[in-house]
C-alpha cells in the first residue's frame, strides 16, 4: 500500500510538472502578438481582425483596449511564469507533495485568471464590431484561417 501510494504521488508530480509548461512561458504578455501560452486565441483574433475591414475609429479604440489590458496581462503572464518557477523549485528540491500540490493548484487558478482577462479583452475588442463583422470574425476564427496579419493594427508593446 506504501509503494502505490509513493508511486501514486510521484505519478501525480510528474503530470503536474509536465502540465505545468502548458501554463507558463517565458515571453510574458506578448499576449496580442501571440507568443505566450493561451495567448494563441487572442493571436488569432487580431490576425482575423484585419479580414473585417475596420474602420480607423475601430483601429483606434481596439489599440486603447490592448493599451490599457497590457500592463494588467503583462502582470499575470508573469505571476503565471512565477508560479511555474516556483513548482519547478519544488519539485526539484524534493519538496513535500501537499507543497507541490498546492503550487500546481496556484499555478492553475493564475493561469486561469489570465485566460480570463484575456477573454475580457477579447470580448471588449468583439464589441467594438458591427454585426456583419463579428459574423466575419466567427467565421474566420471558425474556420482555423489565420489571414494575412492585420495592416495598421499593431500592439504598442
Amino acid at each position: 500500500m506504501k509503494r502505490f501510494l509513493l508511486t501514486s504521488g510521484l505519478a501525480a508530480v510528474a503530470f503536474a510538472a509536465m502540465t505545468m509548461s502548458a501554463f507558463a512561458d517565458d515571453r510574458p504578455a506578448a499576449i496580442f502578438a501571440g507568443h505566450a501560452a493561451g495567448g494563441h486565441e487572442l493571436q488569432r483574433l487580431r490576425r482575423c481582425l484585419a479580414t473585417v475591414d475596420l474602420s480607423a475609429d475601430q483601429k483606434t479604440a481596439i489599440q486603447a483596449i490592448v493599451a490599457a489590458a497590457k500592463p494588467t496581462l503583462e502582470a499575470d503572464a508573469q505571476t503565471v511564469k512565477a508560479d511555474h518557477e516556483k513548482l519547478q523549485a519544488d519539485i526539484s528540491s524534493g519538496a513535500d507533495k501537499c507543497v507541490v500540490g498546492q503550487d500546481f493548484l496556484t499555478a492553475h487558478a493564475d493561469a486561469d485568471k489570465l485566460r480570463a482577462a484575456a477573454g475580457a479583452v477579447r470580448d471588449q475588442i468583439v464589441a467594438k464590431l458591427t454585426p456583419d463583422q463579428q459574423s466575419k470574425l466567427t467565421a474566420c476564427l471558425a474556420s482555423g484561417a489565420h489571414g494575412p496579419g492585420p495592416v495598421g493594427f499593431r500592439s504598442h508593446q
